[in-house]
This record gives structure tokens, C-alpha cells and sequence, in this order.
């Protein structure tokens, strides 16, 4: 079994983003001392919206060398790097010290095909010029990789060839949000053409998936709960505000919610029970999303632990090695 972490390298995008420190260079500090400790190789998938609107600001210089840095270290130290597209920050502005975002282009879906067209290549140029492993693959902002036809030209230009943006079962239709996986395949890889959710094996693209889990209202009782009791393990490292639409404690409270497998917190304590389904179900490798931002001292603990009672018969590896 080969599992890649993978993990989208952002501040947060409600009504206060966070700082730079809290939200992305602490906590990827620690997920790179890990790495370092089990000899493993993670994605990270950092926010080219921001680091091309922050070299605007000369404000943000100092905070954005320490971005800067912190990215040419993990390529150096051999893992991957990913482009990662949040395009509502072409609406976003700096003011007072912070970031104000505006979400009405949330999702590359909310422009013309033209400006989407645009935004890849220039959001792709940023990422590519601080790496020396080439950019190819994709993480859309919030899941939002629907429709992908409108973007397969742009892609297919500057060199991308794999998404990791679906997760079986996934839905969320509430704003600023638009994705649906329902029908996605059961497999944890496929070829497509234009389609996410449509296996071709002609495709030139292929879909990695993220690993998905049905979680019971009792996992999120007891993730509230211990959030309240012990907020010193379990409150995220990230001091900024979630953005609205992502949804709602009561139903994550009174229903199963089929989500993505992820390592964030309390939710890491499901990662070795989706690999056990993931060796059930037949798959070779498990696809793992997290954000640094949402990492708590609970969850790199976790992963400490998880890493070192795996590692002789798992292989931690980037999401291209598993193409």
C-alpha cells in the first residue's frame, strides 16, 4: 500500500484569513519534521492567488520570503509541489493589515473561459518559477474542479496532467461551493478526457482521487466535544475564519456525512480504517488531503505515530509517483 499525504498550503478565506505564521510556515514546519523523521514524501499544494497578490503588497515582502523559502525547502527536500487554484483572489484586496476577500469567483467556473484560461497559466507561471520539479499536478480550491472542460486547454499548455480534486461521494452545492462527485468511479486511479467523473481510457488526464469516509454524527459529537474539553490538543494551529458554506453543525451532528478522508485534526483518527477499506476495496494507494492550517497538536502527533507504526509496510510517497 502507498499512501500520499497531501496538503493545500493556504490561509483561511471567511471573514479573517489568519497570518501567514499560524496558518501555513509553523505548522508545515512540523508536517517537514515528520517527513524528515520517516523519510517521507508529501504534495503540498500552496495558494498561487496568494503568493502572486501578495508580491503586490509590499506590506507582505517579509511574509512572503518566509512563503517563499518554506517552498523551495520541501522541493529541495524532495517532495512534491502541486498548483493549487483559489481564483477569488483576483477580487481580493489588503487593507488595514489583512486580507478582505470577496467570493463571487470563488471557483474558475464563475469566469469567462478566456480569463479561467488566463489565471492557469499565470497562477501556474508563480508556482513553477519557485520549484525545480515540474508543476503537474492539480488541487481545485474547495473541490471546485467542475466543469473541466472549459479548463482541459489550459491545462493541457502548461503541462498538467493529473487532478486530485474528486472524492467519491462528495456534494456540495451551497454557496460559494459547486461540486458533485456522486457518480464519480470507485477506483483510486482513472484516465478522463473532459469529464472528472467519466473514465476514458484514451484520457490524457488522469484523476487521483482523494479517499472518501461515510462519518457518523457521533465522530463529530466527540470532535466538538474534545475541541471544548482539551482545546490544546485540538484546536487548529490556524488563527483565521473558515468561509461561509461549507456546512452545517447540525447536520453533521444528526446525520452520516460521506467527506473526504483527511488528516486535519481529530479526522486523522479515521486514516488507518480508510486504508483498511482501501485494501479491501482492491486499490494499491490512499490519497490523503490535509491543510496546515487546520493541523492541531492532536493530529501531528497522530501522524507521528501513524507513520511510525506503518512505515515498514507502507510507502509515503508524492501523489505523481502514484501515476
Amino acid at each position: 500500500m502507498k499512501i500520499a499525504f497531501t496538503w493545500d498550503y493556504e490561509l483561511f478565506f471567511g471573514v479573517h484569513s489568519g497570518t501567514v505564521s499560524a496558518c501555513m510556515l509553523h505548522p508545515t514546519n512540523r508536517l517537514l519534521e515528520i517527513a524528515k523523521k520517516h523519510q517521507a514524501s508529501f504534495t503540498f499544494f500552496p495558494d498561487a492567488g496568494y503568493l502572486l497578490h501578495a508580491a503586490s503588497e509590499s506590506s507582505c515582502a517579509e511574509e512572503l520570503d518566509k512563503v517563499e523559502c518554506q517552498i523551495k525547502t520541501w522541493d529541495e527536500a524532495g517532495h512534491e509541489t502541486g498548483l493549487h487554484i483559489h481564483p477569488h483572489w483576483e477580487d481580493s484586496i489588503y487593507s488595514n493589515g489583512a486580507w478582505q476577500h470577496d467570493l463571487k469567483h470563488y471557483k474558475l467556473s464563475d469566469f469567462k473561459q478566456e480569463v479561467a484560461r488566463e489565471i492557469i497559466h499565470r497562477y501556474h507561471k508563480r508556482i513553477q518559477g519557485l520549484v525545480n520539479g515540474k508543476v503537474r499536478s492539480y488541487r481545485a480550491g474547495g473541490w471546485c474542479v467542475q466543469p473541466f472542460e472549459p479548463l482541459k486547454t489550459a491545462f493541457e499548455e502548461v503541462g498538467i496532467v493529473i487532478d486530485s480534486s474528486v472524492f467519491k461521494g462528495g456534494k456540495n452545492t451551497r454557496t460559494p461551493y459547486n461540486y458533485d462527485f456522486t457518480d464519480a468511479p470507485m477506483k483510486d486511479k482513472y484516465s478522463f478526457v473532459d469529464d472528472v467523473l467519466v473514465e476514458n481510457s484514451k484520457g490524457s488526464f488522469l484523476e487521483i482521487p482523494i479517499a472518501s469516509f461515510r462519518y457518523s454524527p457521533l465522530f463529530f459529537w466527540r470532535l466538538f466535544i474534545l475541541g471544548r474539553l482539551n482545546p490544546k490538543d485540538h484546536k487548529g494551529m490556524g488563527d483565521g475564519v473558515p468561509a461561509a458554506g461549507g456546512g452545517s453543525k447540525k447536520k453533521l451532528l444528526t446525520q452520516y456525512n460521506t467527506l473526504s478522508v483527511n488528516a486535519d485534526g481529530y479526522f486523522i483518527t479515521k486514516v488507518e480504517s480508510a486504508m483498511e477499506k482501501a485494501k479491501h476495496l482492491g486499490h494499491e494507494h490512499l490519497v490523503v488531503i490535509g491543510h496546515p492550517k487546520a493541523c492541531t497538536n492532536f493530529s501531528l502527533k497522530s501522524l507521528d505515530l501513524f507513520m511510525e507504526k506503518y512505515k515498514s509496510e507502507v510507502e509515503f510517497v508524492t501523489l505523481s509517483s502514484l501515476k
